[in-house]
């Protein structure tokens, strides 16, 4: 900023500390709360390419603490607790199982397909082609030691992912015959040396030789479709974005990015990291937005792209300064628990299992400052989305990714169904579980419990009430009659509530469960009546 506008923040914030009113305070809830979708309204049309490599991304994250660590509420979220759609969100739930298998997919490649360029050096070969609508196309394949088994997680991991909201590739199953293959003019490659050259067929006979071959002569590959607008580089996992105006949360303090360590733990989505993201910018009318997306899902669930997955992958970073320690303190002796997992044969599937697993446990390649700061209503919210997936709807989509071993199909949904139990028992006993507060005209309080109704724990034996009037201009809370205690999710409020005929009433439940001790933390609900009706416009978990 300029010395001026400096000077006249700091004027005004002072004249609003000695008022006591005005820019320090306003009013608790404002007309069109709760806001259904964050105003990014600003043009990003200056937004500059952003470069983060990955070497520079593991040491920062790994030995430099990148971004706040600090025990805070998310700063995204709407006054009913809710994460508005956004650039980086979108709430999906409620779908079909037909609309689950679908997932972000429009249309997939069209006809012959003509190479532009492609890569042989790396761990993952592949190449960029366009298709009979001139569309492109980055085409990935499956190791030959396990068939199916990169393609058919990255497929799993994208429809999921999607359906919990978040941005994503269309990424479609293909079969690629090498006749149906035309090098382009111009179409270059870089070698091993990271030299540059015109494309060769010999060198297409070489890549191919690097991946999984069908009976057939075909090669089963993932399409992955190319993300419209233009590339502006990655994301990283905290701080935002400067020469993007609408980008104004901190990364590591969005709940979307504090909630996709849940997602993540559940697929064994270890590759969460800046390198696998992207930014793309995307005209709107006279102005420009950027979109965030994740992408790169070769490395989840039992596939480590070009090879099953470690077994440490989710166990431990990359650099784990404790264990590494403790084996070299015992010259070798000490044995990490999660080298002894059995897995089974199934090459399609790789390396995943449900038995070991422990979701507030797990880890991804590197640490990252957003799953660092997640806390207990992070994964609740969460744990909810998980659990609107039905037991159908998790088996529909493993099926979407083909496996043509029956056994691939049946061990990933069981497992994935084990792992989710374990996902949302974390989410949903961790903090109060009431959802879904509504108070009716007659004064009738009803609600859900989020954990009774997902099947991972009993009911509460009893909820305690406390209701109050609440004034939106001081924020201030006075309480009427004394705490209700109820055994089930209805409560009536007292006819004194609503004597002075309030705009805005509240009620602090508590739920209580012997098992489930953090059930007890305070939830406060607001409504405001609008005629002779009350509405929810606002909920604080802890």
């Amino acid at each position: 900023m300029s010395r001026r506008t400096t000077t006249l923040a700091l004027v005004c914030t002072a004249l609003a500390i000695s008022l006591g009113t005005g820019l320090a305070n306003g009013p608790r809830f404002y007309r069109d709360d709760p806001i259904a979708r964050d105003p990014e309204t600003q043009d990003a049309s200056g937004v500059r390419t952003l470069d983060i490599s990955k070497l520079y991304d593991v040491a920062e994250n790994s030995f430099f603490g990148a971004g706040e660590h600090v025990d805070k509420r998310a700063v995204n979220v709407n006054t009913i607790d809710e994460v508005p759609d956004s650039s980086w969100f979108t709430n999906r739930t409620g779908w079909t199982n037909e609309r689950l298998a679908k997932g972000p997919d429009t249309t997939g490649p069209t006809g012959d397909l003509t190479i532009i360029s492609g890569k042989m050096e790396g761990r993952s070969p592949g190449f960029v082609v366009r298709d009979a609508t001139n569309t492109q196309y980055f085409i990935k394949f499956d190791p030959p030691s396990n068939p199916e088994m990169a393609s058919g997680a990255e497929v799993i991991t994208t429809k999921f992912l999607f359906a919990f909201g978040y941005n994503v590739p269309e990424n479609y199953l293909t079969t690629i015959r090498p006749e149906s293959l035309k090098i382009g003019n111009g179409a270059r490659i870089e070698d091993d040396n990271g030299r540059k050259r015109q494309m060769e067929p010999d060198d297409l006979t070489a890549l191919l030789a690097r991946a999984a071959r069908q009976a057939d002569g075909g090669y089963r590959a993932l399409a992955s479709k190319a993300i419209d607008g233009k590339s502006v580089g990655p994301f990283r996992y905290y701080g935002t974005r400067p020469d993007d105006p609408n980008d104004i949360f901190p990364h590591e303090h969005r709940r979307e990015l504090r909630g996709l360590v849940a997602f993540c733990a559940w697929l064994n989505h270890d590759n969460s990291q800046s390198t696998n993201t992207l930014d793309t910018l995307v005209a709107n009318g006279g102005t420009s937005y950027v979109k965030h997306y994740l992408l790169d899902f070769g490395s989840s669930l039992g596939s480590g792209t070009v090879q099953a997955q470690s077994p440490r992958a989710g166990n431990e970073f990359i650099w784990d300064a404790r264990p590494t320690l403790i084996t070299m303190l015992t010259l070798g002796f000490y044995v990490r628990p999660w080298i002894k997992v059995e897995y089974p044969e199934i090459p399609s599937v790789g390396r995943i299992e449900s038995t070991y697993f422990n979701p507030k446990l797990w880890k991804p390649q590197y640490p990252n400052a957003a799953f660092e700061n997640a806390r207990p209503e992070d994964w609740f919210w969460a744990a909810r989305i998980l659990s609107a997936i039905s037991d159908d709807g998790i088996k529909t989509v493993v099926e979407a990714a083909r496996f043509s071993d029956p056994k691939a199909t049946a061990y990933l949904t069981d497992m994935l169904l084990a792992r989710r139990s374990k996902v949302l028992r974390v989410g949903l006993t961790g903090t109060n579980p009431v959802v879904n507060p509504a108070l009716s005209a007659s004064g009738e309080l009803t609600f859900e419990n989020a954990g009774h109704a997902a099947a991972i724990a009993n009911a509460a034996e009893r909820y305690t009430i406390q209701w109050s009037v609440f004034d939106n201009a001081s924020a201030g809370h006075k309480d009427v009659g004394s705490e209700q205690t109820v055994t089930k999710t209805t409560a009536q409020a007292p006819a004194a509530l609503f004597a002075s005929q309030p705009e805005y009433v509240s009620a602090l439940v508590r739920a209580f469960h012997a098992d489930h001790p953090a059930w007890s933390q305070p939830l406060r609900v607001y409504f405001r009546r609008s005629g002779d009706r009350w509405s929810l416009v606002g909920l604080e978990r802890n």
